[in-house]
């Protein structure tokens, strides 16, 4: 087969050689803002995404290769995930379609970490147009026909992944098992399997500057290996600005922002290395939307109601039991002064110069009346809220450090002496970040009090919801930045 220098890019991609062989996906430099371009145990890791992207890589080559994709995941449930990659390829008359649907499984180490399972099926349609080559060899079968060839192919891959609040790291073999499409003619058209491996860490992690260091490596089995690296700093978790080097080839430089739900990213890189200096630079966009489920507490089985946020503060609930006490105690009077009917009573003999002076009924009834188990489960409800005003946790922390530890001591013991006392749990949040990751941020402080709770003797049963009330509802001054922090906190209200 013999073409003109125009299909030279076809060639060398037909044929896998030299750097190409290691690149057989594209070399997407926007990992670090969509990880499902890795590996598919990404997938349902945290909100629904949707990412498109786009790439034009060396641009200094004639017909140089093209890419588009499209990648989406989004949860099911706790422990599964649901991805789609969907990409369309063109090097020169060669043009590859194709669809892969991933699943993946979640499993939780701790209240931060998990480690996650994926695989993906998927298809590939190759076509060759042979219109659009320069023949110079009419012998060759594949080209001089002068009309398009098509070659379905399937596809499989295998991801796992480990995602803790700083770092990340994962391991996946795209290719796993394929079968190569092959045309009239020839069968050099052969894709290789290549397992990708990555790794970083953010330092600095919920300050205003995020320093993220990323390092990945790409070998293609038969094939080259690519090894790079890149730092991204993130401002405010806003802004992004990384920079990095891939190794047999040259620089990176990668942008990003997130406006509300959008997320915007551009990348370039430039062949600087003696091996790439023919090949030019190549850029590449994206855009992403992101859309996060709003946030529900994870219950026990010893908790039969689905936590739901109510409108009432806790000092209102303390007013209204209050009341609600007072006018049990009024009824309990009432019923008690009624009139009753008495048998006459023996008259006694009394010592001439004494005087007995006899109590009025409604005394009797103030010095008989037992405290009720409102007004000590009231009591009890109103000293576990002062308590709780002492209670603060870390910025983004849904953990309390030993200090906070004696004051949940405190309430465990007056929780455990009211056994009438059955309470909810509310979680808060300042208002700093997204009502979305407050909101998820509140259930979580809320039922790690109520885990704590438990730990200390606390009946479960007693412990009815795990409320999350995010920043909505504040119980201090968010404007005023020393009282915001006071936010960040727990209270508690009284369930039936």
């Amino acid at each position: 087969m013999k073409l003109s220098f125009k299909n030279i890019i076809t060639l060398l991609t037909l044929f896998c050689v030299a750097f190409i062989s290691a690149q057989q996906n594209s070399l997407y430099n926007t990992y670090s803002l969509d990880l499902l371009q890795l590996n598919m145990a990404y997938a349902g890791a945290g909100c629904t995404e949707a990412n498109l992207h786009y790439r034009t890589q060396w641009l200094g080559l004639k017909d140089a290769p093209k890419v588009f994709q499209v990648n989406a995941h989004t949860p099911l449930g706790k422990s599964h995930g649901l991805g789609l990659r969907m990409d369309s390829q063109s090097y020169g008359i060669l043009n590859i379609l194709g669809a892969t649907i991933g699943y993946s499984y979640k499993v939780k180490l701790n209240e931060t970490n998990k480690l996650h399972f994926g695989v993906g099926a998927g298809f590939s349609q190759a076509t060759l147009n042979g219109a659009k080559a320069t023949v110079i060899d009419m012998s060759d079968v594949t080209l001089n026909n002068n009309n398009k060839q098509t070659a379905n192919g399937f596809d499989s891959e295998f991801g796992a992944m480990f995602i803790g609040s700083k770092l990340k790291a994962g391991l996946s073999v795209l290719h796993l098992y394929n079968s190569n499409p092959s045309f009239a003619g020839t069968n050099s058209f052969k894709t290789l399997p290549q397992v990708n491996s990555q790794v970083s860490y953010v330092f600095n992690k919920d300050s205003k500057f995020e320093i993220e260091p990323w390092l990945l490596n790409r070998y293609t089995i038969k094939g080259n290996n690519i090894i790079e690296a890149m730092v991204n700093i993130k401002y405010n978790k806003t802004l992004l600005l990384g920079a990095g080097y891939r190794s047999n080839y040259g620089m990176m430089v990668l942008l990003g922002a997130k406006i509300g739900n959008i997320k915007l990213g551009y990348s370039f890189d430039y062949g600087a290395n003696k091996n790439a200096t023919n090949l030019g630079s190549s850029h590449q966009i994206m855009l992403g939307f992101t859309m996060c489920r709003a946030a529900k507490p994870e219950l026990t089985a010893e908790e039969p109601t689905v936590a739901i946020q109510t409108t009432v503060s806790p000092i209102e609930a303390v007013d209204s039991e209050q009341k609600k006490s007072e006018e049990i105690k009024k009824e309990e009077l009432v019923i008690k002064e009624e009139p009753k009917k008495e048998e006459p009573a023996k008259e006694e003999p009394r010592k001439e110069g004494v005087v007995v002076k006899e109590e009025s009924a409604e005394q009797k009834v103030i010095k008989q009346a037992p405290k009720t188990d409102v007004i000590e489960a009231q009591d009890a409800l109103a000293r576990i809220n002062r308590i709780a005003e002492g209670v603060i946790f870390e910025f983004n922390k849904s953990k309390l450090d030993a200090i906070n530890h004696t004051k949940l001591d405190e309430i465990a013991s007056i929780v455990n002496d009211s056994p009438e006392l059955k309470i909810n749990i509310i979680g808060h949040t300042c208002s700093i970040g997204s009502k979305e990751a407050n909101g998820f941020l509140s259930v979580s402080r809320a039922t790690y009090v109520r885990d704590e709770l438990v730990k200390r003797g606390v009946n479960p049963k007693r412990l009815k919801r795990s409320i999350g009330a995010g920043s909505e509802r504040n119980l201090y001054n968010n404007t005023d930045p020393v009282e915001q922090l006071k936010n960040r906190t727990i209270r508690f209200e009284r369930a039936q």
